[in-house]
């Protein structure tokens, strides 16, 4: 569903840490579980299930058609991340006025968080493949690093999970390039426990981060 004559935002994406999520789904007005995912359904998945779908935060996800899923609490919409993150699909923050349009929501009072998967999902394809555009569209959070600690054995799980290869082995080390968005896919993959995402100057950063996250979408209740 196209507006006519109307210009449309490219939108806000950023890969989100499951702490920062946690927070954000606490602070919520309300939550919303989409029944299942509709591109998984277009491109007919066969790797990850079709029952995971987005998760829709703030005011406008009560308006969202029962028929499509439903409103849930905050425990639910965690062990629905939870569950997501378990089947190798990461969190993605996106704001677009499509999904506001598609669904006859608010767009300032929305949020929606898809998991994506690397076979069906554009964001994804796109990170993998190009355009170089989408890589600078997708952000990582200001402050969070990613390292390599001393307890890597070189296994390589990491670079096979990392969605858009930033990760490289190089003199019997693996090195994180600054493509590095950040997601933590590498993190839950390593057998060994030897990746370490951490953000420096947590409370600043995160002050920043809902600020940012207002200036575009108020999900909090009025």
């Amino acid at each position: 569903m196209i507006p006519v004559n109307e210009s449309i935002s490219q939108g806000t994406r950023t890969v989100l840490p499951y702490s920062l999520l946690q927070r954000l789904v606490e602070q919520a007005s309300a939550r919303f579980i989409m029944e299942e995912c509709a591109c998984r359904i277009h491109e007919g998945c066969e790797k990850y299930p079709i029952n995971l779908g987005c998760l829709f935060l703030g005011d406008g996800s009560t308006r969202i058609h029962p028929s499509l899923g439903r409103l849930c609490s905050v425990e639910e919409a965690n062990m629905h991340i939870q569950h997501s993150m378990d089947e190798g699909l990461y969190p993605l923050i996106v704001h677009t006025v499509i999904d506001a349009l598609t669904l006859g929501i608010p767009y300032k009072r929305m949020l929606t968080v898809c998991f994506c998967c690397e076979c069906c999902c554009a964001v994804h394809n796109g990170l993998r493949q190009g355009p170089t555009s989408l890589l600078r569209v997708v952000q990582r959070l200001p402050g969070l690093r990613v390292s390599i600690e001393e307890g890597c054995m070189e296994c390589g799980d990491c670079l096979a999970k990392c969605p858009i290869n930033a990760l490289t082995i190089t003199d019997h080390r693996i090195e994180i390039s600054e493509d590095c968005k950040g997601c933590g896919i590498c993190v839950e993959s390593c057998p060994y426990g030897a990746i370490r995402m951490e953000i420096e100057g947590e409370q600043d950063i995160l002050s920043g981060f809902f600020e940012r996250v207002k200036s575009y979408a108020d999900i909090s209740a009025q």
